[in-house]
């Protein structure tokens, strides 16, 4: 496996998620939340999937966010190609899945 590079804003969840969006064509938060091999809640996965479509490591396919999928950026970051720590996801309307928090 490559070394990935964490950015400060990322959580140790947010890469047990997108290794699971890595194994699956798109999944539904709470698919995601079952799926990890500690406790968390289904709203804090979904948190977490929409910070990460800040960064355009994932990205909604529904229009009410039910379900999200890897991108290509999102497969990069997880072969270590892409460095996380030298970016940093900030709101933007221009991206789905803009609203953070």
């Amino acid at each position: 496996m490559d070394v990935r590079s964490h950015g400060n804003w990322m959580w140790d969840l947010d890469e047990s998620i997108l290794e699971y969006l890595g194994n699956v064509d798109m999944a539904r938060p709470s698919e995601v939340a079952r799926s990890l091999r500690w406790p968390v809640t289904t709203h804090r996965v979904h948190e977490r999937l929409r910070v990460l479509s800040q960064a355009e490591y994932a990205a909604p396919v529904t229009d009410h966010y039910e379900q999200y999928e890897l991108t290509g950026l999102g497969a990069a970051y997880l072969s270590g190609d892409v460095r996380a720590d030298l970016l940093v996801p900030v709101p933007s309307a221009q991206r789905r899945g803009h609203v953070l928090g």
